[in-house]
């Protein structure tokens, strides 16, 4: 993964941190954007695999299951597999890790559409793949938590995006620069 990815993804996600903090608050314990920047800046100063940079800065669920997000992106940059095959991979492994799925209100909701998306558009895969994941990101309001903290919130989190499925759309916009973030 380039650093000047890495550089821009720290950027961005410094100007999200207190919006998934506030999503996060109001459907588990308030610290992912804190977390996933946390993570995000290990991974831009890693000489060695951001991946795993990223993991063991972050912590926690977030920073195993971002970190195959994060290695996913590494292995495309490296061009060692396709946009849609890494995220569909990413997906599946995030899937089992978390034992999760589509429809849970979790990060896989702007993942597996992402990764559908990128397969089926062969002419432009980032830009298929940044719109589902940001329309998957949008949907998960309206959804009920099955997994994580927020299933235990008051109406299992309905009324709230995930700040998962945000986070994994922010990633996505950030692979093609003039995309503008999802809301």
């Amino acid at each position: 993964m380039t650093s000047s990815f890495l550089n821009q993804l720290v950027t961005r996600f410094e100007g999200l941190e207190v919006i998934l903090n506030n999503l996060d608050a109001a459907t588990g314990d308030g610290d992912h954007g804190t977390t996933i920047l946390r993570g995000l800046r290990a991974a831009e100063t890693s000489c060695g695999s951001s991946a795993k940079a990223f993991r063991m800065a972050a912590g926690g669920a977030s920073g195993s299951l971002f970190a195959l997000l994060i290695n996913a992106i590494e292995e495309v940059s490296l061009e060692k597999i396709p946009l849609g095959e890494a995220l569909a991979k990413a997906a599946d492994q995030i899937s089992q890790l978390g034992q999760a799925k589509a429809g849970d209100k979790t990060m896989l909701d702007a993942l597996i559409p992402a990764a559908e998306a990128a397969l089926a558009d062969l002419e432009n895969p980032t830009a298929a793949a940044i719109k589902a994941a940001q329309e998957g990101a949008a949907l998960t309001k309206a959804m009920s938590a099955k997994r994580g903290r927020a299933k235990y919130v008051e109406n299992a989190g309905v009324g709230h995006i995930d700040a998962g499925a945000k986070s994994v759309a922010e990633i996505l916009t950030a692979l093609e620069p003039n995309s503008r973030s999802c809301a």
